[in-house]
C-alpha cells in the first residue's frame, strides 16, 4: 500500500478526532466508529476505504465521516417536499455528498424545503427552481418478478440515497419511498443493495426494509474485492 493514501486519510480522521488504534486502522472513542484502510482485515461495521475511493472521492468520503462522527442538525421531512428532478440536478448533487457519486437510474427524486416552510432556517448550498435542496434518490426500472411467492409482482429498485451531509433527514427515505410508490402505484416492492464496507443497513431496516440476502464480494479491476452487499427489500401496505 503506497504510503501516501494512508498518510493522507489518517491526517484527516485525526483532526476530526479519531486515534490510531492499529495498523491503518483508526477509532472514534466517542461515536464508536472505526475506519480501516484497505487492504487488510477489518471488523464488520467497519468503514473501509480503498485508496482508489481516497483518490476519486474525498471531498464526499471526508463529508462522510464528519457526518458519522458530529452531532447534525435534524431536519423534518414533514418540512419538506419531494419533487422530480433531471439527472444533472442529481449528479451534481450525488458526486459531492454520496462516496460513489453519481449512479444512472431511471428516475430522479428530490427533496426540497418549499417556500412555506423556509421560515424554517434550513439552508443548502445546492438547490432546485429556487428551493434548497436536501437530499436526492435514484430509482431504476421497475421489473416482474419471477421468485417463489413474489412470481407476477412488480419490484422497483432505489439504486442510490443521499442526503446533505450536515443534516439528519427523519423520514426522509420513506418520504422518497412513497413518492415512488405514487408514481408507480402497480409497485408491490423496492430492492435496494446496500454496500457492506460502508453500511450496516440499519437505517433501512428501521424503516421497514428486510434482509433477504447479500451479494458475492465484487472485484474492482485486478486489485480490489470488496466485501459485496446487503440485499434488502421493503413490501408496501396494501
Amino acid at each position: 500500500m503506497p504510503k501516501e493514501f494512508p498518510n493522507s486519510l489518517a491526517h484527516f480522521l485525526l483532526s476530526i478526532g479519531f486515534q490510531s488504534v492499529g495498523e491503518t486502522l483508526w477509532l472514534h472513542e466517542e461515536s464508536k466508529v472505526r475506519v480501516k484502510a484497505m487492504p487488510g482485515d477489518s471488523q464488520e461495521g467497519d468503514i473501509c476505504i480503498w485508496e482508489d475511493q481516497w483518490i476519486t472521492s474525498q471531498l464526499a468520503i471526508e463529508k462522510q465521516l464528519i457526518a458519522r462522527v458530529k452531532p447534525l442538525r435534524s431536519v423534518f421531512a414533514r418540512d419538506t417536499r419531494i419533487v422530480s428532478i433531471d439527472a444533472s440536478v442529481a449528479r451534481d448533487f450525488l458526486d459531492k455528498e454520496h462516496v460513489k457519486g453519481f449512479l444512472k437510474g431511471s428516475r430522479y427524486f428530490g427533496c426540497i424545503v418549499p417556500p412555506h416552510r423556509i421560515f424554517r432556517g434550513i439552508e443548502s448550498s445546492y438547490t432546485f427552481e429556487g428551493n434548497p435542496l436536501l437530499a436526492v434518490a435514484v430509482f431504476g426500472k421497475s421489473m416482474t418478478m419471477k421468485e417463489p411467492g413474489f412470481e407476477g409482482c412488480i419490484s422497483g429498485e432505489l439504486v442510490e440515497i443521499a442526503t446533505l451531509s450536515s443534516i439528519r433527514l427523519v423520514g426522509g427515505l420513506t418520504k422518497f419511498l412513497q413518492a415512488y410508490k405514487d408514481l408507480h402505484p402497480e409497485l408491490h416492492n423496492v430492492m435496494t443493495y446496500v454496500d457492506k464496507e460502508w453500511n450496516t443497513g440499519k437505517g433501512f431496516l428501521a424503516v421497514g426494509f428486510e434482509k433477504v440476502g447479500e451479494t458475492e464480494p465484487i472485484r474492482f479491476g485486478t486489485t480490489r474485492v470488496n466485501k459485496g452487499n446487503l440485499k434488502l427489500r421493503y413490501v408496501y401496505e396494501k
